[in-house]
């Protein structure tokens, strides 16, 4: 019989023995086994959620340049809205669309005489 010795206690290499230790072995593996299926279960969802997160954030970007570049737009038209305005305002004004008529189309009242230096 072998005996495997640990100091002052000695184990006896009986069939009893034997079995209680290789039931202690397998449950050791099956523990190990499960211990390590759990961890790739929680590296797999881990790795789903950080992906996600990942995708989330890249759309988030884009969502955010789409919203800068629509209020850079937004900001150009109102100040083309703004001229426009204004431009609206100066032809209810008769000596405004005089001078314009007169400078666009080369128009001149009775007796004028328009010289085009272009």
């Amino acid at each position: 019989m072998k005996a495997r010795s640990d100091g002052k206690i000695s184990q006896l290499n009986t069939p009893y023995a034997r079995q209680v230790s290789s039931t202690k072995n397998r449950n050791r593996q099956i523990h190990k086994r499960r211990c390590k299926r759990i961890i790739a279960v929680f590296f797999v969802v881990f790795l789903i959620f950080g992906i996600q997160i990942f995708q989330s954030k890249r759309t988030l970007a884009d969502i955010n340049g789409n919203i800068q570049q629509a209020q850079s737009q937004l900001k150009k038209q109102k100040q083309k809205n703004q001229q426009l305005q204004r431009q609206i305002k100066l032809l209810h004004n008769p000596d405004y669309i005089q001078q314009v008529i007169r400078a666009k189309y080369n128009y001149s009242k009775k007796g004028e005489t328009v010289y085009n230096l272009n």
